[in-house]
């Protein structure tokens, strides 16, 4: 395996992680503000507070979400596009004859 496709690898195992952290993150401070306080709280005005903060994050977060829809996409197409019956008999492309 290449050193390109080791890193992107890695690469999409670490943005993975990074997502999936977020994302559970999230949700258990939800849980834990709705197990206090009875309601959910409200992201916006949370985030809102935060000042010029809130732009960064907010960006961050969109590209955190772009990246792994494009990494969806990516490997969807890829899944789609792969021929699905590789190495049976009757599956090798045709030699072509050469003139020696």
């Amino acid at each position: 395996m290449s050193t390109v496709k080791k890193r992107s690898k890695l690469t999409s195992t670490v943005m993975i992680s990074i997502l999936a952290v977020w994302f559970v993150a999230n949700l258990i401070s939800q849980f834990a503000f709705i197990f206090t306080h009875g309601t959910p709280y409200d992201g916006i005005a949370m985030l809102s507070s935060l000042g010029p903060f809130y732009y960064a994050i907010l960006i961050l977060e969109s590209l955190l979400w772009l990246w792994f829809l494009g990494f969806l996409s990516f490997r969807g197409f890829k899944h789609i596009t792969k021929s699905k019956n590789q190495g049976e008999i009757g599956n090798f492309p045709i030699p072509a004859k050469s003139p020696f």
